[in-house]
């Protein structure tokens, strides 16, 4: 007698053996038609996910760079994108003019321009780029850096953040040596205080549409620009400035210099005088 039970069914050990391989033989078969499956839904998801501006990037021509430098105006930037991209410069001007966009900015009521708010980075242009969206780049970068930097010190002097922007374009017109920007924003703040024509005359470039040598009749300008003639800061920015300009223009130097003379030698820096007899001897000697 065997010592199984009557309803077990028996069979030869060959036959147990190979129903075992034929079912090891289906587990694979099964787990690669899963593992296949899940490739192929895989490459659907991501294709369908993929947006039209990724692909034509990925698959296209690569995007072009343009360059905006710190301290051009507008009109400058309006002449780089007809320069070097297939945009509308018109467009890049109507839509960086006068606005209630640029009052929002501002925060002033009246129509007021972007000059100021477009922030001078690289940027890249594709086929697809607009001139709105560009614009739309370049004040988002500009709200990026301003977000950055502490206005309390501005502040406590009751100026705005647009005034700040304001001299912060003032800055970055007048230096050119990097570590000057401080005590620049310094010598305009103690101007400010004292009720003292800035006497600035990237002011007065600005007014008369040029960077260029000014004559006499230029610094008779009636424009309410000219800080050789009006006291305070002029009313908008004379340029786009960048990070580190707007930086200085919050945090000033702190110091006594009311003056400040070129040092005419070619390293583009300046002398710092603290009264006009001193500034006057700096004139002579440079």
């Amino acid at each position: 007698m065997s010592g199984r039970p009557p309803s077990e069914r028996w069979e030869p050990p060959h036959t147990v053996r190979a129903s075992r391989r034929r079912g090891r033989r289906r587990l694979i078969v099964l787990l690669l038609i899963l593992l296949l499956g899940a490739v192929a839904v895989s490459g659907f998801v991501s294709g369908w996910r993929r947006s039209p501006e990724t692909s034509a990037t990925t698959t296209g021509p690569p995007l072009e760079k343009l360059v905006f430098p710190e301290g051009l105006r507008r009109e400058e930037m309006a002449d780089l994108i007809a320069q070097k991209t297939d945009l509308s410069a018109e467009r890049y001007l109507e839509l960086t003019g006068s606005s209630a966009r640029g009052a929002q900015m501002a925060g002033r009521s009246a129509p007021t321009s972007l000059e100021g708010f477009l922030f001078p980075a690289t940027y890249e242009i594709g086929t697809e780029t607009t001139v709105d969206f560009l614009i739309d780049q370049q004040l988002r970068a500009f709200d990026r850096e301003m977000s950055k930097i502490d206005l309390s010190y501005a502040e406590s002097k009751n100026l705005t953040r647009y005034d700040v922007v304001i001299i912060a374009s003032l800055i970055e017109r007048e230096v050119k040596v990097p570590s000057e920007r401080r005590i620049v924003a310094g010598v305009i703040y103690n101007r400010l205080k004292r009720g003292m024509r800035l006497d600035i005359d990237a002011t007065v470039q600005y007014a008369v549409g040029e960077w260029r040598p000014l004559t006499a009749a230029d610094l008779r300008s009636s424009s309410p620009f000219n800080t050789r003639r009006f006291t305070g800061l002029p009313p908008g920015p004379i340029c786009n400035p960048g990070a580190a300009s707007l930086e200085a223009a919050a945090n000033p130097a702190h110091h006594d210099y009311l003056y400040y003379v070129a040092r005419n030698d070619g390293s583009g820096g300046h002398r710092f005088a603290r009264t006009l007899e001193e500034f006057n001897r700096l004139q002579e000697n440079s």
